[in-house]
């Protein structure tokens, strides 16, 4: 008896010490580490990116609901093979209310690493994600793996302007 006891209490104390948090890697079955090109379900057409490489949008996926609303899902990857990894997903959240999808995001994703009134940044060790919330009619929820970083500064810099300089210290 006294070893069952100390046995249950081990492995409470087990589960207690693992108290990492759980890090999504995408919305829905949309996942930056395991959606592949093979995986897209709508219309695929080949693309070229902004910075010249060669890419595979597709669009007329299956929607998903975010915020409680049907968000509209976008994808796009590297490349055109069937493995080729996806490195863009964007949900348009269609009757969007931006208090709404914020707090979406917030609960799955925690407090944004930037944000400003029509637009929010958030990222963990897996991934970033923006939220466009221009429009009430139509928000834009784009998520990107952490291998796009110079995308995400493009789309940072194209939505806010250019970061304001590092002050310089004075000797």
């Amino acid at each position: 008896m006294r070893l069952g006891v100390a046995l249950a209490i081990a492995t409470l104390a087990v589960a207690a010490c693992d108290h990492r948090k759980h890090e999504y890697s995408g919305i829905g079955p949309y996942q930056v580490d395991k959606t592949k090109l093979a995986n897209a379900s709508g219309r695929c057409e080949p693309t070229d990116l902004d910075d010249g490489r060669k890419a595979t949008w597709c669009y007329l996926q299956k929607p998903v609901t975010i915020a409680t609303r049907t968000a509209d899902v976008d994808l796009y990857f590297l490349g055109t093979e069937p493995t080729a990894p996806v490195i863009e997903i964007q949900f348009q959240v269609r009757g969007c209310k931006p208090d709404l999808l914020s707090l979406w995001v917030r609960e799955r994703f925690g407090a944004p690493v930037e944000e400003r009134p029509t637009w929010a940044a958030w990222r963990n060790s897996k991934l970033f994600i923006i939220a466009e919330m221009n429009d009430a009619s139509r928000c834009l929820l784009r998520v990107l793996p952490k291998s796009e970083q110079a995308e995400f500064d493009r789309l940072r810099t194209k939505a806010l302007g250019p970061a304001a300089p590092t002050p310089t210290p004075t000797p």
